[in-house]
């Protein structure tokens, strides 16, 4: 009975929502007219009849429906025509405004029954409930197993999924001991690297030592000091001809120099009373002098053999000797050329420092100064010339001069400068005079003429006695250069020593003719002896 009530209200109201739009839910008593009113007929046939002429009508408005008469052409003005156009065209947007708030109102009227139909279901639900309590308690069980099986298939999925958790947790616990064992061994292995890197390392620096002493340091070559020597000896020999041109007021400062207190130590130390009695009888001999005197004086200050590296103080000097000195006393014991490239390769190293290399320079302008004010008692011209005099002679003769005598430290050979002439002669051991110069001395030596300042050679004309001299020996203008031999006592000779010498006779003029018979001699073998007078 409830659902039958239920029902019935469900079709009224739905009845009620659409009857605006549904003409078949009008009673069937009334018709709507021509103008969409409703009117009540009894009879419906007469409905039907009006239905029928209302159809085959017009639909137009009754208010514009007028009778069809013809009219002129003049009644139709544009004004009337404009505004019966405006009020259709009014009515038109009337119209349609209606049927837009008729579709509103339809759509709400249908969103309404949607909820009023699922009112009605729960409702029949509800009903259906209260009137079965039985079958409401097996619904509620219904649902209480559907949700007691949900629960334990996501207990069954949950587990599952724990399994699935507990594996992969083993698996990367035991992924992780062996990368733990792998890094414990690649550390080990390391480790070991390690440790064989650094022997190696070791064995390399053992091997590059032993290299290092089995190769021998840069040698500077005999061939670079013998002509930095010479070229030393060529710039003293260009700076006195081109400073040295007054020979009268030297003449007399040496004949003063023996008398003068204020003459300097320095040429009262190199000049004896032999070569000032030279320069008074041969005028020529002066140059020879003024070289003699530059080269002795930087042979003992600065080429001298017991200087252990010019511009190095006292105080490091020992302490490199001692040094040198301890250094044999090693074990295994160190042998002199072990000990020759340790100096070279040390002194090479301190000639680096920058603070060497400033005293090295202002003990070589000290020793300038002084060799410049010798020389200036002996020309006083020179001092005209102020700083620029002894910087000349610093720049030309210092300067090269400490240059040959830091080469000649750096070598691990041993030179040595003989600034005297040795005073037995080659070709006899039993002379009297050891100041002798005899003939065969023109090899051994570079003669020069004091007369005439020429070279003596083996072809010169010469005036030989019968125990073969020539004359006697006044100084050395080059000092002799020798290399000395590690095991022996001797050395060799790299530049032969520059000697003048006093002529017992004049050098007489040669002779073409024997020259040209030497010359023709020397087709049939053998070499032409000296003419002897």
């Amino acid at each position: 009975m409830p659902d039958t009530e239920i029902e019935l209200g469900h079709s009224l109201s739905k009845a009620k929502l659409e009857q605006p739009y549904v003409d078949s839910l009008e009673p069937e008593s009334f018709y709507r007219d021509a103008n969409g009113t409703k009117v009540e007929d009894e009879d419906p046939s007469t409905r039907e009849s009006s239905k029928d002429e209302v159809a085959t009508k017009p639909i137009i408005p009754p208010r514009t429906q007028k009778p069809h008469t013809r009219r002129s052409t003049d009644d139709f003005d544009s004004k009337s025509l404009k505004n019966e156009h405006r009020s259709l065209k009014k009515e038109y947007e009337d119209t349609r405004q209606e049927l837009r708030n008729a579709w509103r109102e339809n759509r709400e009227q249908s969103l309404e029954l949607r909820d009023l139909k699922k009112q009605n279901t729960y409702l029949k639900e509800t009903l259906r409930t209260q009137a079965d309590p039985k079958s409401q308690i097996l619904n509620e069980r219904r649902k209480f197993y559907e949700h007691v099986d949900m629960l334990e298939d996501h207990i069954a999925h949950l587990k599952h999924q724990l399994e699935k958790t507990k594996l992969h947790m083993d698996q990367l616990t035991f992924q992780t001991r062996e990368a733990n064992e792998e890094k414990a061994a690649y550390e080990a292995k390391l480790q070991n690297l390690q440790k064989q890197n650094a022997r190696l390392n070791e064995d390399l620096t053992e091997c590059r030592d032993d290299i290092l002493r089995l190769q021998p340091p840069s040698q500077i070559p005999d061939s670079k000091i013998a002509e930095e020597y010479s070229g030393l000896h060529q710039q003293i020999a260009s700076w006195v001809d081109d400073e040295a041109d007054d020979s009268q007021t030297m003449e007399a400062r040496l004949e003063e120099l023996a008398n003068d207190k204020e003459a300097p130590d320095l040429l009262k130390a190199y000049l004896d009373p032999e070569l000032i009695r030279l320069a008074r009888k041969y005028s020529e001999a002066e140059p020879l002098i003024l070289r003699y005197i530059i080269q002795l004086h930087l042979h003992r200050v600065i080429l001298a053999d017991d200087t252990y590296l010019f511009g190095l103080d006292e105080h490091n000097i020992t302490l490199l000797r001692s040094i040198e000195h301890a250094m044999e006393a090693l074990e295994p014991k160190r042998d002199t050329l072990t000990i020759q490239r340790w100096r070279s390769e040390t002194l090479q190293a301190l000639a680096k420092i920058d603070g060497f290399q400033a005293e090295q320079q202002r003990q070589a302008t000290i020793v300038s100064k002084d060799l410049w004010a010798a020389l200036t008692y002996l020309l006083p011209e020179l001092a005209t010339d102020g700083d620029s005099g002894w910087k000349r002679l610093h720049n030309t003769v210092t300067t090269p001069a400490v240059q040959l005598a830091t080469n000649m430290r750096f070598s691990t050979s041993c030179y040595r400068i003989i600034a005297h002439l040795p005073r037995k002669s080659s070709s006899s051991s039993d002379h009297s005079n050891n100041n002798a110069i005899y003939h065969p001395d023109i090899q051994r030596y570079t003669i020069l003429d004091v007369a005439t300042q020429k070279v003596l050679r083996q072809d010169s004309v010469l005036k030989v006695a019968d125990d073969g001299r020539i004359g006697e020996y006044v100084m050395v203008v080059q000092p002799l250069l020798l290399r000395m031999q590690r095991d022996s006592h001797g050395g060799i000779a790299l530049c032969k020593a520059t000697v003048a010498v006093k002529l017992d006779e004049p050098m007489a003029k040669k002779a073409k003719g024997v020259r040209a018979l030497g010359a023709i001699s020397s087709w049939f073998g053998g070499e032409q002896e000296p003419v002897r007078n």
